[in-house]
This record gives C-alpha cells, structure tokens and sequence, in this order.
C-alpha cells in the first residue's frame, strides 16, 4: 500500500504548478488502478480545510471527499499517542500532523509520498520509504 500525504491530493486539485499537477493526477491514478492508495482521515480533514481556503466550491470539496472517503481510514488512538512520543523524543510537535501521517503509514504502507522535505528528518525514525516529490 501507498499512503499518499495531503500536498499530493492538493496538487492534484488545484493547480499551482501544472508539472506539480499532473505528477499528482499520474500517482493518484497508478495507486488506484493498482489498489494501492491508503489514506487517513487526518489527510481528508487537511484536505477540506485546505481547499476551503483556496476558496474551492463547497460542492467540489464535498464530491471530493465522498470519493476519497473509498480509501480513507480511521486513526487509532495508538497511532497517536505514538506519535505524541516520537514528537517529544525528537522535539518535533510543531509536525505533529506530519508524524501522525508516518506512524499510520507505518502501520498500513511500504511508502509514504509526499512533497514536503519536512519528512526527510522522520526517515531515520521509520522503516517506511519516505519519496519526496519535487
């Protein structure tokens, strides 16, 4: 399984750089054509809030999620207080999000892809294989 960070579903929304874009739209494709795509609902949640403040129409959004929502799982409160862990030993909470996102890829996924170079100071914490999109 894949796990597929919020920038990714952004890009592939909203255009803001077409080359950004249309990797997005081809990833987003493969994963579901092979079955791979795994998201949380942490990533629906940045999703709308993100969306809605690039003042995307509230319809959009909702159509969106309704056909995420297919892949989109629950975060156990374990994941959490793992992640709530890592963050103090690494002094990281101001990525709490971003750690939330790798402790449930971990759980679920052989890789994380994202566009957000944040990720590469959690490589060292994971045995997840962490691609970060340029």
């Amino acid at each position: 399984m894949v796990y597929l960070d919020t920038n990714v579903l952004i890009h592939a929304a909203v255009e803001q750089a077409a080359d950004k874009k249309a990797h997005s739209i081809a990833l987003l494709e493969d994963c579901i054509m092979q079955n791979q795509l795994l998201i949380s609902i942490l990533v629906l949640q940045e999703y709308v809030f993100t969306l809605a403040k690039l003042k995307v129409d509230a319809k959009v959004i909702a159509q969106d999620v309704q056909f995420y929502s297919e892949f989109a799982h629950p975060i156990p409160k374990q994941v959490f207080w793992y992640s709530c862990i890592l963050c103090a030993k690494i002094n990281f909470f101001r990525s709490i999000n971003d750690v939330v996102h790798l402790m449930f890829a971990q759980q679920h996924c052989d890789k994380l892809i994202t566009f957000d170079e944040d990720f590469q100071k959690l490589q060292p914490y994971t045995k997840v294989t962490i691609e970060i999109l340029k």
